[in-house]
């Protein structure tokens, strides 16, 4: 067994001092720091990419019920505006054709062109007048 002495001497160096440690220290600590942002901004880079796949997803979805709901109300109103069925039900309203020549068209009129309504006299004026 080694004595107690030649143990010490292997961690003793040999003639001037010790190497300064502190430098090696704030260069480890600094380096850990380096992998440690590197590796949180990774994660982070990660959670996003997967946040934004989920709301593209759910959005895909979203423009996909659009487009199918579209697609019915275009097939209701194709139905519903069939100049057959409206024919149908004007018959079964009672109306009937009318001869071409009995057709009128007319035009709108300007909301601007209308003179402006006469005001009706008030109970006051109407009793003025009697007077």
């Amino acid at each position: 067994m080694s004595s107690p002495v030649s143990v010490y001497r292997i961690f003793r160096r040999g003639h001037g001092e010790a190497a300064a440690v502190r430098p090696v220290v704030i260069a480890l600590v600094l380096l850990a720091l380096a992998l440690t942002i590197a590796g949180v901004t990774r994660v982070k880079r990660q959670h996003e990419v997967l946040r934004l796949g989920y709301e593209l997803s759910r959005t895909s979805e979203h423009v996909r019920k659009l487009r199918e709901t579209r697609r019915q109300l275009e097939l209701e109103h194709a139905t519903l505006s069939s100049p057959e069925r409206i024919r149908k039900l004007a018959t079964e309203l009672g109306m009937t054709p009318v001869a071409p020549d009995r057709i009128r068209v007319i035009g709108r009129r300007e909301v601007a062109s209308r003179p402006p309504a006469a005001e009706p006299p008030t109970t006051i004026a109407r009793q003025m007048e009697r007077r």
